[in-house]
């Protein structure tokens, strides 16, 4: 990784000459935004929508607990140094863009489809991030449940981490996170199985999509 970090300068001057790849990166950027913009105006909006309960059993064996800090923790420590790592290789980072834009999309649309209400006995996650973005006075959203957000990107995250001790710790984070989120009792434990599957899809989508693009070949050879 060090070395990595050593060689980006290099790496980002040999990727800034390829024209597909500049144009790769503009417009995953533009659309990132664009769709997390549309999905946290609707998840506001769906929030008044009447949704249905679920009895998960893994959760009712599992009294709530606030687990807020240490999700937080996890969850922005891996998205951090997967962000330091995936800079060093200008092509991961455009392919991680659009893997993110693709489940948020996704999520977007399963949220819609099937509408649930929260476990009655939720602990609310406190996550600065989601409360600047997403939450405002007037609304806390707590329906976003199908799939978790926060378990398809440390899912993605574990994907897209290359080196060996990073991917370890990712992994790791991923199946503390997955457990706390549950027992948080913010997630169903169906949410948070569903978003590691459409995490991996998505993942195998964009690289295979990308074997098979001009874009791919001409950077490499670039």
């Amino acid at each position: 990784m060090l070395t990595g970090l050593k060689n980006m300068p290099n790496a980002w001057r040999k990727a800034w000459e390829s024209k597909p790849f500049r144009n790769h990166l503009a417009l995953s950027l533009l659309a990132l935004i664009g769709v997390m913009a549309y999905q946290f105006h609707y998840l506001r909006l769906w929030e008044s929508r009447l949704g249905v309960p679920v009895n998960d059993f893994v959760q009712n064996l599992l009294p709530p607990i606030d687990f807020s800090v240490p999700i937080f923790v996890l969850e922005y420590s891996c998205l951090l140094l997967v962000f330091i790592y995936v800079l060093t290789e200008p092509e991961r980072l455009v392919k991680g863009l659009q893997m993110f834009v693709l489940i948020i999309l996704a999520r977007t649309v399963t949220v819609y489809f099937v509408p649930l209400e929260p476990p009655q006995d939720m602990i609310f996650l406190k996550d600065p991030m989601a409360s600047l973005f997403l939450h405002t006075e007037d609304v806390q959203v707590t329906k976003d449940l199908f799939f978790s957000g926060h378990v398809s990107a440390i899912t993605l995250l574990a994907l897209l981490a290359g080196n060996r001790y990073l991917k370890y710790y990712v992994v790791f984070s991923l199946f503390a996170v997955s457990v706390m989120i549950v027992w948080q009792h913010v997630h169903y434990s169906m949410d948070v199985a569903f978003a590691t599957i459409v995490s991996y899809t998505t993942f195998r989508f964009v690289e295979w999509w990308h074997a098979q693009t001009k874009y791919g070949l001409q950077l490499q050879d670039a």
